[in-house]
């Protein structure tokens, strides 16, 4: 029994550690994520993209109230009435009027509505519209998140270059100041350089903040709270693949499998039903109703029927032009739907061939900005070696660092528009 005692202790103590250890790491969570895995991850826990959900939900429950109108409807309602003593003369015979009351069951039924045989029809629509808005705000989540990501990825190797740049010129910088104390160089040369450090530096402060601003653009995207610490486990060369990119260029675009495009195809729809329910307010309305009632308790004089049924039909036959004018103005509405379609698809087929221009002019530059970057680094080490030997002047040294921070800007840049470029032709072609 002590044994026994014993080992219960110690896995209570043990659990207690793990609770304890599983707080403190709630306390610092940290999430490590590839580019695929924050795109599942925001697609689970983005709150805009729950709303979305949310609407495609609403719109499915709406769909099944409209079904539920043209289904029977059964309501029970019991009243009790007292005449206060009240007499009927009937006969030459006075009846005392007792306490009466009823129970009464009544039954509904829709034979024929158009209004309503169409509200099925457009909640369907309404929400098949729902769930082509939500594949819209899926893939604009998931263009977002890569964005945000590959800014964050170009600003942290931006910042690394930073970094080694003013390691070099620091260094410069000191064997300045050295050759300047020995009478080699002169003090300006001194300050220029101390100017061109100073220039890095709040260079690498500004893209500090700007690499900070961009995580908590990411966090809202993924849902998580601002305590969260992101660790992204990708880099922008592992993501560039030129191949992918080239091979995207010979996909070809189908027009009616876009999400925008099946959106506006259904408004057209919706559009289309309600001018055919304007229409439907000249048909008739057709409807049946059963009641049956069970005396609860019965007056001295009572007429009331055990059950009947009741068939009802209603028409409109003059409204002053009123359903004219939701006819006319249904119709109208109609026609500005197709419109609004056939300019969307105009958009598409000039979107589509914009965006396959701006990947291959992406991919030119990134081409070029390849070599460029080669170039900037083999003259400004170069010249930096000359400098260190004195056959140079700060002058030139400072020039060839600007126009080796301008090559590693611009190579930076071209990945950018590259992945984004790409990103953007990817979405236009459902490949996402």
């Amino acid at each position: 029994m002590v044994k026994k005692s014993v080992w219960v202790y110690v896995l209570f103590l043990l659990l207690g550690l793990q609770a304890t250890a599983q707080t403190a790491v709630d306390d610092t969570i940290r999430l490590s994520l590839s580019v695929e895995e924050a795109n599942v991850h925001a697609l689970q826990h983005n709150r805009t993209l729950k709303k979305a959900g949310m609407a495609v939900e609403q719109a499915e429950w709406e769909k099944i109230a409209a079904i539920a109108n043209y289904l029977p409807q059964v309501s029970a309602n019991a009243n009790y009435t007292d005449h206060l003593g009240a007499q009927l003369t009937l006969l030459g015979q006075s009846i005392t009027m007792e306490p009466s009351s009823t129970l009464t069951i009544q039954a509904t039924q829709l034979i024929f509505n158009a209004n309503a045989l169409l509200g099925m029809r457009m909640a369907d629509l309404a929400k098949k519209m729902s769930q082509s808005g939500s594949e819209l705000t899926q893939l604009a989540i998931i263009q977002n998140v890569n964005s945000v990501y590959y800014s964050i990825l170009s600003a942290e190797d931006n910042r690394r270059l930073l970094q080694q740049n003013v390691e070099n010129v620091r260094k410069l910088a000191m064997a300045t100041r050295s050759m300047v104390e020995v009478g080699i160089s002169e003090q300006t040369e001194a300050d220029q350089m101390d100017v061109t450090l100073a220039n890095l530096e709040n260079t690498l402060k500004s893209t500090e903040r700007t690499i900070e601003i961009a995580y908590n653009s990411l966090r809202l995207l993924l849902g998580v709270d601002a305590h969260v610490s992101l660790q992204l486990t990708d880099r922008l060369g592992e993501l560039l693949d030129t191949t992918d990119a080239y091979g995207l260029l010979t996909e070809p675009f189908v027009m009616n499998l876009h999400p925008e495009v099946k959106t506006s195809l259904l408004s057209v729809d919706l559009k289309k039903e309600e001018r055919r329910m304007a229409l439907a307010t000249y048909l008739p309305s057709i409807t049946a109703v059963y009641q049956y009632n069970e005396k609860l308790k019965t007056s001295g004089f009572d007429m009331t029927l055990k059950q009947n049924i009741t068939f009802t039909a209603s028409m409109p036959l003059f409204s002053s032009g009123g359903n004219y004018a939701k006819a006319k103005k249904a119709k109208l509405g109609y026609l500005s739907a197709q419109e609004d379609y056939q300019m969307l698809v105009d958009q598409m087929e000039i979107q589509d061939k914009q965006l396959r221009y701006n990947l291959k002019s992406a991919l030119e530059t990134y081409e070029i900005q390849q070599k460029n970057i080669l170039v900037s680094k083999r003259v400004f080490e170069n010249i930096s070696k000359k400098y260190e030997q004195g056959l140079s002047s700060s002058l030139e040294l400072t020039n060839a660092s600007n126009s080796l921070l301008t090559a590693q800007g611009n190579y930076i840049g071209a990945v950018m528009n590259l992945l984004t470029a790409k990103d953007e032709l990817a979405k236009l072609l459902g490949e996402l």
